[in-house]
């Protein structure tokens, strides 16, 4: 790798940037396989010195990478600024929520270290179900009909899904069957930045994209498993690489996506739904999502080599990025309890 020796992995849930808030179990677990996935093949590749920061309430990681406690009274920016400086490149992992990724990935920019992930510009339309969904829509690509809850909800058949404008997954998503339940849900999130969608019918699915000037890799194609009790909907689990026949129809999408925004680098995830007219989209995440965590073995391969390899040179077609592995892994994200060191 030419383009760092000093790698800081910026993980913001797990890595001290709720430190003086409660914990989120589901984000904190799903925050927790990501980095422990990439530190672990981070570790696998020579001539890298890794360093990332802790929540104090959480155990230690085991491994080579240097970490930096981050207490309730402790500035993480403040920190996570020194550790910037003390790096050659930083790769942020963040929800889109408050514009965190946003924040993190200008940081690294602002301090003039090489940023591994896609350019805050990317990620500000990204982050927003509306912007996305219109910018995609804009550019001629099937997107689930999207706007804000506040201006109403478009016609539908089946129901509709509100959910937050920049949340995280399924986080405050909710489901409704009848129109007279969704004005009573808007009229109560008046004060809160909501989208509503129709509710599309299909196979959840997401892509893992590599990305870099507006050329992409499809990694794989993964099975969501998304869940809904009352009128919540939950996010739990993925299985990786198993939706390989459906590979020739959605690797189009994958380029198209890249094509339209040049600012995606990196590692990317799409979500979408398999109907039988055809793939719909539904949000483009320019961050590391859950499928990254069993990715390396689906595949066979160093996702986190690849990754940081397109910061070397132009993306190109490679053989370890054909997607082709044969392996299918499921992971679930039930979340576990926080658990904390010894006194």
């Amino acid at each position: 790798m030419a383009c760092a020796k000093r790698l800081f992995v910026m993980e913001f849930i797990t890595g001290g940037g709720l430190a003086g808030e409660p914990l989120p179990g589901s984000l904190a677990h799903e925050g927790e396989l990501m980095l422990a996935a990439l530190l672990g093949e981070l570790g696998a590749i020579p001539g890298i010195e890794v360093t990332t920061t802790r929540d104090y309430r959480l155990s230690p990681l085991g491994g080579p990478a240097r970490c930096v406690t981050i207490g309730p009274a402790d500035d993480p920016f403040a920190t996570w600024g020194r550790c910037i400086d003390d790096a050659d490149a930083v790769w942020p992992i963040a929800p889109e929520t408050g514009g965190v990724l946003k924040r993190l990935s200008r940081l690294v920019l602002e301090h003039g270290r090489q940023l591994i992930g896609s350019s805050p510009e990317a990620i500000g339309i990204t982050a927003s179900k509306y912007r996305c969904a219109e910018f995609l829509e804009q550019a001629g690509l099937p997107v689930v009909p999207t706007q804000a809850l506040r201006e109403g909800f478009p016609n539908s058949d089946s129901g509709w899904v509100a959910k937050p404008d920049n949340g995280a997954g399924c986080t405050e998503a909710f489901c409704f069957d009848d129109a007279r339940a969704l004005r009573a849900f808007a009229a109560g999130a008046s004060n809160h930045a909501y989208v509503v969608q129709p509710y599309v019918a299909g196979s959840p699915a997401s892509l893992s994209v590599l990305c870099r000037d507006g050329r992409a890799v499809l990694l794989s194609c993964n099975e969501q498993r998304i869940g809904r009790q009352a009128d919540r909907l939950s996010f739990e689990g993925v299985v990786v690489n198993t939706l390989r026949r459906e590979r020739p129809a959605l690797e189009p999408l994958a380029r198209a996506i890249a094509g339209i925004m040049p600012g995606l680098a990196g590692y990317v995830g799409v979500d979408l739904i398999l109907t039988p007219s055809g793939p719909i989209l539904f949000k483009v995440n320019a961050r590391l999502t859950t499928a990254y965590v069993w990715l390396a073995e689906a595949l066979d391969v160093n996702v986190a080599a690849a990754i940081l390899g397109v910061f070397d040179q132009l993306l190109a077609a490679a053989p370890w990025a054909i997607g082709t592995g044969r392996k299918t892994v499921e992971v679930s994200t039930a979340p576990r309890p926080v658990t904390t060191p010894p006194p």
